[in-house]
């Protein structure tokens, strides 16, 4: 999969018009999953043009245990919860989830 930058994943958002294409169809045309240009359109339209302006955070297990904790209480899919908490990708919460579910805190 191709790597897109912050201005590239701003550029593709920006471009969609839901009018002419399905967001489908779009993310087909521009090479990305449905699921990921849904994801990079629900965190700009929460968050804005800066949420993509972060790069690569290590997040210490506390945050992942809240983030986890809001997930389970709220029964917020992962990829809402993301969105609100503003993680680069849905599935990084997915993999938190497994590690809990496995290895306990210890494993976050």
């Amino acid at each position: 999969m191709t790597k897109f930058t912050k201005d590239s994943k701003l550029a593709l958002i920006q471009g969609y018009d839901s009018d002419l294409l399905s967001q489908t169809e779009y993310a087909n045309q521009v090479g990305v999953t449905k699921s990921q240009f849904q994801y990079w359109l629900k965190l700009y339209e929460m968050h804005g043009e800066t949420v993509f302006t972060n790069g690569y955070t290590n997040y210490p297990a506390s945050f992942k245990l809240d983030v986890l904790s809001h997930m389970a209480q709220s029964d917020a899919s992962l990829m809402d919860t993301a969105v609100l908490f503003k993680l680069p990708d849905f599935s990084m919460l997915y993999s938190w989830q497994r590690k809990m579910e496995t290895g306990g805190l210890e494993a976050l």
